[in-house]
C-alpha cells in the first residue's frame, strides 16, 4: 500500500471518528496536511515513520 492510499484511509478513519477533521493531504513524503472543519491547518512530520508511527502522530495533532 502506497503511503497515499494510507492516508486517504486514515482520513477516513478520522472523519469518521469526529475528530473535526476535515481532510488529510499528503504534501510530500514527509508531511501531512491536517484540515479542520473550521478552516485552520497543521502540518504534521512524518519523515521516517511506519504506517503504526504515521497513526499515533497524525491523531496526535488531530485532538
Amino acid at each position: 500500500m502506497s503511503k497515499e492510499d494510507f492516508i486517504s484511509i486514515l482520513e477516513v478513519t478520522l472523519i469518521s471518528a469526529n475528530l473535526e477533521v476535515a481532510a488529510l493531504t499528503l504534501l510530500d513524503n514527509d508531511t501531512v496536511m491536517i484540515t479542520f472543519r473550521n478552516g485552520y491547518t497543521k502540518k504534521v512530520c512524518i519523515e521516517c515513520d511506519s504506517y503504526a508511527a504515521i497513526v499515533l502522530d497524525v491523531t496526535r495533532k488531530a485532538m
